[in-house]
C-alpha cells in the first residue's frame, strides 16, 4: 500500500521467479484529468501472473465527477497515457486494474468540476473550472484498440452556464454567509464570506443536462480565517557530470506544511514540513542504482506577500537515505547514505515562483543550472487543506 492509503498493489503467487522487493513512489500527476499518479517499482519489471492495482479516492473526488468517468491510465513508452480497462465499485470508492508490468500509473477523471476541494481564507476568491477529458484513438495508429488521453478543455457547453446553474449550499448564486458564486467562461468564481461560516465546508455545485441525463458537480470547499496547513507532493531531480561519469539523485516525497508563526515575519509566511521520501540515485565510483526510503528532513515553504518579493514563494525538502549499492575497485557491495532533495525558488540566475491567483494551490515545475554541468529539477503539487 502506498504511504498516503490511495493505492494497493497484490502480488499473486507465482508472478516473480525471485523475491523482489516492490515499491510505491508518489509523482506528480501529469495525466490530462489526473487525480493522482505512482510510479510502481521496480519500474519495467514484469509478471508470470497479473497483478491487481487498485486506486481509492475521496468523497469529495467522487461528488466532483460523474462516477462512469473515473478511469485508470498508465504511462507508455513513448510518454502517451493509456487508458486501461478498470474495473468501479462506487460504494467502495475504488477504481482497480490487472497488469503485468510496472509502469507510472494514474487515476483520471472525464467530465468534472477542480478542484474537488479546496480551503480558501475569508473575504478571498476560488476560481473553479468545469472541464471536460476525454480519449481518442492512438495517433501513431499502431493500436486500434488502444485509447489514449486527451487534453483536458474547459467545457464548451458550459461557457459559461446560466449563474442560475450554480449553487452555495443549494442557494443559487450563494449569499453573504456562505459566499457567492459568480458564472464566468468555462467555470466560476467563488468569493467566501466576510466570517467562517456555521456549515463549514460548503457545497459548491454546478449542474448541466436536462431530464434524467442531468448531473450534479459539486466541490467542497473550506473558509478560514487563514491558511495554516498545505499538504501535497514534491519531485526533485539534481544530473552532474564527475570525470565524464553522469549522476543523478532524485527524490519524491508526501509532505504536510504546517505554518510556523515564529519565524514568519512582516509579510512572509513560514511553514514547516514533515512527510516521507523516496530517494533514488547513481554515486561517482558506483555501478546502477541505489535507493531507499527515509523521513523528510529540512522542508520549508515560504510564501511571500509584501516588499520586494511580493506574489513569490519557495519550497524545498531533503532526505538522507541509507541505500546498498556497488562500488569500488574492485567492485563490492557498500552501504552508503545518499542525499536526495527538492527545492524551488529564485534567486540571482534561477526563475522564481508566482503565487498566482489562488494561494491555496501550488501546482508548478522548476529548472534552474545551479552549477558548472549541474541541472536542478522539480515539480510538485500542493493545497492548502486548513
Amino acid at each position: 500500500m502506498s504511504s498516503d492509503g490511495t493505492v494497493t498493489v497484490v502480488v499473486p503467487p507465482g508472478a516473480l521467479a525471485a523475491g523482489t522487493q516492490v515499491g510505491i513512489q508518489p509523482i506528480t500527476a501529469t495525466a490530462p484529468g489526473a487525480l493522482g499518479a505512482y510510479r510502481l517499482t521496480p519500474e519495467g519489471q514484469t509478471f508470470a501472473q497479473p497483478v491487481t492495482i487498485t486506486f481509492s479516492y475521496s468523497a469529495d473526488e467522487a461528488g466532483a465527477t460523474a462516477p462512469d468517468s473515473m478511469r485508470i491510465a498508465t504511462h507508455d513508452a513513448r510518454g502517451y497515457w493509456a487508458v486501461v480497462g478498470t474495473t468501479r465499485d462506487a460504494t467502495q470508492r475504488t477504481l482497480a486494474v490487472t497488469t503485468t508490468h510496472f509502469s507510472d500509473w494514474s487515476h483520471v477523471d472525464g467530465r468534472q468540476i477542480v478542484p474537488a476541494s479546496a480551503t480558501v481564507a475569508v473575504n478571498k476568491e476560488q476560481r473553479l473550472s468545469v472541464i471536460d477529458c476525454g480519449d481518442g484513438p492512438d495517433p501513431d495508429g499502431g493500436n486500434s484498440q488502444q485509447r489514449l488521453l486527451l487534453e483536458c478543455l474547459e467545457d464548451e457547453e458550459l461557457q459559461p452556464l446560466p449563474p442560475s446553474n450554480w449553487s452555495v449550499n443549494a442557494i443559487p448564486g450563494g449569499n453573504s454567509t456562505v459566499g457567492t458564486i459568480a458564472a464566468v467562461a468555462g467555470g466560476a468564481t467563488y468569493k467566501a464570506p466576510s466570517s467562517v461560516p456555521s456549515q463549514n465546508p460548503v457545497a459548491v455545485s454546478a449542474q448541466y443536462g436536462t431530464g434524467t441525463g442531468r448531473v450534479t458537480l459539486v466541490s467542497n470547499i473550506k473558509v478560514v480565517d487563514a491558511l495554516t496547513v498545505y499538504t501535497g507532493t514534491i519531485f526533485g531531480r539534481i544530473d552532474t557530470t564527475i570525470q565524464g561519469q553522469h549522476q543523478f539523485v532524485e527524490m519524491s516525497a508526501n509532505l504536510r506544511f504546517t505554518y510556523n508563526p515564529d519565524l514568519s515575519y512582516g509579510g512572509t509566511k513560514w511553514y514547516d514540513g514533515t512527510g516521507s521520501a523516496f530517494v533514488r540515485g547513481r554515486s561517482f565510483g558506483c555501478i546502477g542504482d541505489g535507493s531507499g526510503t527515509a523521513p523528510v528532513q529540512g522542508a520549508t515553504l515560504t510564501l511571500h506577500n509584501e516588499g520586494s518579493l511580493a506574489g513569490t514563494y519557495a519550497i524545498s525538502a531533503g532526505a538522507l537515505a541509507t541505500v546498498t549499492m556497488t562500488c569500488g575497485d574492485p567492485p563490492q557491495q557498500v552501504t552508503i547514505a545518499l542525499q536526495g532533495g527538492a527545492g524551488a525558488g529564485g534567486n540571482d540566475i534561477c526563475p522564481s515562483l508566482q503565487i498566482g491567483n489562488d494561494p491555496g494551490r501550488l501546482v508548478g515545475s522548476w529548472s534552474c543550472n545551479v552549477a558548472e554541468g549541474s541541472t536542478q529539477r522539480a515539480n510538485w503539487t500542493v493545497r492548502a487543506v486548513e
